[in-house]
């Protein structure tokens, strides 16, 4: 029984964070991006206008193709984390495979931005397994999932989207979006219905502390 006690403390502690802390009332919204670059502009104006801070997770690959407009996310005030390299299914690399995804995704941001991403790994696919968790850790990287996932990417109705964003914005609550056209209709709906929630939107990592 004590050996299963230990295990089951150490397999909690392997796990991805999916929530921030309810101690205080805020949210964050994730963008993930690997496309969709013809929407962020959008986005981040409708951030300013709300004064709602984000968190942008761009693979390498899409931050080497799309050097200013990752400027623009850092320049107005929004944290960029890490989506590995390129959008690819990580769950079962060895150790040194997966790593060199998020290292790869760190340098080839860091070279288009000027700036390192924070130390925050949203993988692809929303792909993990504790293994994959102590192998970021080791390199110094939490593994971020969502409370609320939108399904944005599906391109569903506006409606759809801020109706699902707000159903689970609870204190302490990470909402996963996408640039897509609907969301960029949806934004000022969530963030308004979050507003009127008492839930402010933060950055992931002001979110963690």
């Amino acid at each position: 029984l004590v050996g299963m006690h230990q295990r089951d403390i150490s397999l909690a502690v392997m796990a991805p964070i999916s929530r921030g802390s309810a101690d205080k009332s805020c949210v964050s919204l994730m963008f993930n991006v690997d496309w969709g670059e013809e929407y962020i502009p959008s986005l981040l104006d409708i951030l300013e206008e709300h004064g709602a801070a984000a968190t942008f997770f761009p693979t390498g690959i899409w931050a080497k193709e799309n050097s200013d407009l990752l400027k623009q996310i850092i320049a107005r005030g929004h944290e960029v984390g890490n989506h590995g390299a390129s959008h690819v299914h990580v769950e079962r690399l060895p150790k040194e495979e997966f790593q060199a995804v998020i290292k790869d995704g760190e340098q080839m941001i860091l070279e288009a931005a000027g700036v390192a991403p924070s130390k925050l790994f949203a993988p692809p696919y929303g792909e993990w397994s504790n293994s994959t968790v102590e192998y970021a850790l080791e390199i110094g990287y939490q593994t971020i999932l969502w409370t609320v996932d939108t399904v944005d990417w599906r391109r569903p109705a506006p409606e759809t989207i801020w109706k699902r964003a707000l159903a689970g914005a609870q204190p302490g609550a990470l909402i996963l979006m996408h640039p897509t056209e609907p969301t960029v209709e949806a934004l000022p709906e969530i963030i308004a219905g979050l507003k009127e929630k008492g839930l402010t939107p933060v950055t992931v990592s002001e979110l963690m502390h």
